[in-house]
């Protein structure tokens, strides 16, 4: 599939599929200061744009990949990002090589899933309503927030050491040896489910002010 080019930036359109197949978001080597946001008024699947150095953006179907290479010239903090991807489509979300500083404000979307697989750094992803079960999965992380609609449960499972870790109005202070529990109230909603497969510092689950 062809993407657009912009000035700041790039757009990549709608692929013609037939159905609702779910649209993936890859960041290949991982991200840095990020904003993310679903909009249920666009008619492109995805658009970016970018301050300082622009990542590769390809695109195969409903598969957008971003790819920034391993070593930048510029300093770190003169990169940013702000991505808004189509709220009528489901998602799900890739990123490899590690995250820090994203800021994902899903809540328009059907999200299906969301896989950080290396260490995060001050994520915050706030999320809409799940139709279904649904899992976020991350390697290690530090200070992490996560929020949700009212009345969504969520069950937040660490392997590794836990230290600073809320699930609403409950606090744990250290865990030593993993932790896995649920945020209080009933369990009757379809839940997230929030897989940490190593350490954590610092998450914080709580309910959306919206």
């Amino acid at each position: 599939m062809t993407v657009r080019a912009t000035p700041d930036g790039v757009v990549v359109p709608m692929p013609g599929e037939q159905g609702r197949p779910v649209a993936r978001l890859c960041f290949d080597n991982g991200l840095e200061h990020v904003n993310l946001r679903a909009d249920a008024d666009m008619t492109d699947l995805m658009e970016a744009t970018f301050t300082g150095f622009r990542p590769d953006v390809w695109a195969y179907g409903r598969n957008v990949h971003v790819e920034y290479p391993r070593r930048l010239p510029l300093p770190r903090r003169s990169r940013r990002a702000a991505v808004r991807i189509n709220a009528n489509v489901p998602w799900a979300l890739d990123v490899h090589g590690g995250a820090a500083h994203l800021d994902a404000d899903l809540t328009g979307a059907a999200v299906r899933s969301v896989a950080i697989h290396s260490g995060a750094a001050h994520v915050r992803l706030v999320l809409g309503r799940p139709d279904a079960p649904r899992t976020v999965r991350l390697a290690s992380v530090r200070d992490l927030v996560i929020e949700r609609p009212a009345g969504v449960p969520v069950r937040l499972e660490i392997a590794g050491g836990a230290t600073k870790i809320a699930l609403d109005d409950r606090r744990f202070g250290a865990v030593g040896g993993g932790l896995a529990d649920w945020t209080p109230g009933a369990r009757t909603a379809p839940p997230y489910s929030v897989v940490i497969a190593g350490g954590a510092a610092g998450v914080t689950v709580k309910e959306s002010t919206r």
